[in-house]
């Protein structure tokens, strides 16, 4: 149903939603689910279009819903229900690559980084950039202007970047909700998140006009691991103005987050007089940490309920984007510089803004027993303006699924499809020609089975 389950409930799932929802449930029930997702991306550079893809299977979610009959104690509360769950947010396995030809190179990049620093500083003030292209000869310093320049020709470079992403986002949570006379349920959960995130990435550029230079190509490699925790809380109602109306609200809070980021990267020149590499010993490596405040987020849900046989549901969520801010770490190891991420956070409040995201579904028994749902998710871009980004089309989300169910078992199968659309810089963003434009289907396949108890 494309995640759009705010004022419905009695679904596991819809603890992330709103967790009022969980105050449905009249029986205990526990349920399990897996996914597989296909990834497919259309990258577009200077004209040159690269097709790659990457499969991944994991556990989407699972949990266990503990209901309690409270009706005894004649306070109109009927049901309680005591959950425990895990989610996977994100997926971030993926792979893309580019190429096509480019006068503009990585080298640009690196030289003007060293500007002003003596060759003998240069692999402690510039270790991950500069340095490892000086070692590896394919920069030259010239003393007279304190500048380092490359050895490439005036012809273009063609460029090859592969870039391999792997993790997700997990939620722990811990919910309680109740039931009140039928009419009104509330919910409160706390989640617990964790972040593990990998990337790394091949820049491969070859000189297409080697006329009175040695060097013949270079290839730099990149990788980074990004961990850490979270905590955030989600409060969440639903009423019941008559029987086929169902009205939810929901707030999540920022998830504030501690990262721990780690880095390293390695460079190879091939020369007319062979290969030319940085020793082992000398492969930089690099640690940091940092906080990070996601926005909050408020959903209103409207729904539905056709007879005993379906419902629709809509709902709107409210992100405020520009409220995101990364902070400095707690420690005091990291905090002796005192980095306060002013520039980050200032770029933040200017380029983003805030959205709404809409998500509709709808749930039809076509028979006893046997279900068939639909859904569609329009999620905006969230720049303010076309000099951050040309790309205006809102990311969409279409789902379809089937369900079956009997008095103790439910077994349930969707698919869903993600477009995205995105632009990447390898470097350099004030040239267009540095741009590429990725163009990316996610498929993906959940099975849910669930049991009553």
């Amino acid at each position: 149903m494309a995640g759009s389950f705010g004022a419905l409930g009695a679904d596991i799932s819809a603890l992330q939603i709103n967790p009022a929802g969980m105050g449905r449930f009249s029986t205990s029930k526990t349920s399990i689910s897996f996914n597989n997702s296909i990834l497919t991306n259309s990258a577009t550079y200077n004209g040159t279009v690269v097709n790659s893809s990457e499969n991944k299977f994991s556990l989407a979610a699972a949990g266990v819903v503990f209901t309690t009959d409270l009706s005894t104690s004649n306070d109109g509360r009927k049901y309680g229900q005591l959950t425990l769950g895990y989610t996977r947010l994100k997926n971030f396995a993926n792979r893309k690559r580019y190429e096509g030809e480019n006068f503009y190179s990585l080298l640009d990049v690196f030289a003007n980084s060293g500007y002003g620093i003596d060759p003998a500083y240069i692999f402690e003030l510039r270790p991950f950039t500069t340095g490892l292209a000086y070692d590896v000869f394919a920069l030259n310093y010239d003393p007279s202007g304190e500048q380092y320049y490359s050895l490439l020709t005036l012809g273009d470079m063609y460029h090859e970047r592969e870039i391999i992403t792997d993790g997700g986002i997990g939620e722990f949570h811990i919910g309680y909700s109740e039931n009140y006379m039928d009419v009104l349920y509330y919910g409160a959960s706390i989640g617990v998140r964790r972040v593990n995130y990998e990337e790394s990435y091949s820049h491969h550029e070859e000189l297409l006009d080697t006329v009175g230079t040695s060097l013949m190509s270079f290839n730099y490699l990149y990788d980074q691991s990004t961990e850490g925790t979270g905590f955030n809380l989600k409060l969440g109602l639903i009423y019941l103005p008559t029987d086929q109306y169902r009205i939810g609200l929901s707030f999540e809070s920022p998830t504030v987050f501690t990262l721990e980021d780690k880095w390293t990267a390695d460079m190879t020149a091939l020369h007319d007089d062979g290969l030319k590499y940085v020793e082992p010993e000398y492969v930089p490596e690099g640690t940091f940490q940092y906080r990070l405040k996601t926005p909050m987020k408020i959903r209103t849900s409207f729904a539905y309920i056709l007879g005993m046989r379906g419902a629709i549901n809509l709902d709107l969520e409210l992100s405020r984007l520009v409220a995101g801010k990364l902070r400095p770490a707690n420690s005091n190891e990291y905090n002796a510089s005192q980095y306060d991420f002013k520039y980050e956070n200032d770029a933040v409040r200017e380029q983003y803004r805030t959205i709404v995201n809409t998500r509709l579904g709808i749930e039809y028994m076509i028979f006893s027993g046997f279900f068939v749902r639909g859904g569609i998710a329009i999620l905006p871009q969230p720049y303010k303006n076309k000099d951050i980004s040309s790309i205006t089309r809102p990311n969409m989300t279409y789902a379809a699924g089937i369900g079956w169910e009997n008095r103790l078992l439910s077994l349930n199968l969707g698919y869903r499809l993600l477009e995205m659309n995105s632009e990447y810089y390898a470097f350099d963003p004030s040239k267009v020609e540095n741009r590429t434009v990725f163009n990316t289907n996610a498929h993906n396949l959940v099975f849910t089975a669930s049991f009553k108890f």
